[in-house]
């Protein structure tokens, strides 16, 4: 009886040694599952390819079309645009708008996508490669460059609301997201304003006397937080005048914009 009795004892020590095991296999387990949930970044926004906490940064790219481009300026556009496409950081929005022929129905943007990044960097343990860096090429690069590339074949316009059109960006697009990051607006234009609100072709107003009109009013827009680059097509060289860029840097000065630079498109 009593060996019988120093056996119980003996398997009653294996079963809490087991028991004590298995509770620290089942620890383990659950510790790694918590770690890989929490390596595993939320899910983006199904559409835009974006952050569930909404957009890092934000890049605006306005694109008039009034006149069409030479093939210098195709040229230049392409290697522009494919430069802030592939430059755009990870989980920044990028959102594209033409000013062309039928101003009223191109208020809203061509696309909208937030670059979903290619993985690079990534564990394997905790992301599908493959599946982002497809995500990255045929969600996100291909659907830019179509739209892209659809904007270099247009027609003259009648009109050349620039002024209009920044208003609509504005509305549409930077104040709608409200990113927290940087917001950089790209205006790829001659900027030569045609349109009811004020006719550059006739002469360059001063931009004081514009200012000073209820349209100027109604028109006015806060970039406050936006760096303004200004890509000048040499469209209208003749009127593309000093007075002509003191006008439009005045424009944006009142306009709050956090910097202005601006540059030329070759051609």
């Amino acid at each position: 009886m009593r060996r019988k009795s120093k056996l119980a004892q003996q398997r009653a020590r294996n079963h809490t040694i087991l028991g004590v095991v298995f509770i620290f296999a089942i620890a383990a387990v659950a510790a790694g599952i918590v770690w890989w949930l929490g390596q595993r970044p939320a899910p983006l926004d199904p559409v835009t390819l974006c952050p569930a906490q909404g957009p890092i940064g934000h890049q605006v790219l306005l694109v008039d079309r009034t006149d069409p481009f030479n093939p210098a300026q195709k040229a230049a556009f392409d290697n522009l645009t494919k430069d802030l496409v592939e430059k755009l950081p990870v989980g920044y929005l990028f959102s594209v708008f033409v000013l062309g022929d039928d101003f009223k129905a191109e208020t809203k943007p061509l696309i909208e996508l937030c670059n979903p990044g290619t993985g690079e960097g990534k564990s394997e343990l905790t992301q599908n490669i493959k599946a982002l860096q497809n995500q990255y090429t045929s969600g996100f690069i291909q659907p830019l460059e179509k739209v892209t590339t659809e904007l270099l074949t247009s027609d003259p316009a009648k009109q050349s609301p620039i002024i209009e059109m920044l208003q609509l960006v504005y509305l549409n697009s930077i104040q709608a997201h409200k990113a927290k990051g940087p917001i950089t607006l790209y205006v790829l234009s001659d900027l030569m304003q045609f349109s009811p609100a004020l006719d550059m072709y006739k002469t360059t107003p001063s931009f004081d006397g514009y200012d000073a009109t209820y349209t100027a009013k109604k028109l006015w827009v806060d970039l406050g937080l936006v760096d303004v680059h200004v890509i000048l097509l040499n469209n209208n060289i003749k009127n593309q005048s000093p007075a002509f860029m003191e006008f439009w840097n005045a424009y944006f000065k009142r306009a709050n914009a956090k910097s202005l630079d601006v540059t030329s498109l070759p051609g």
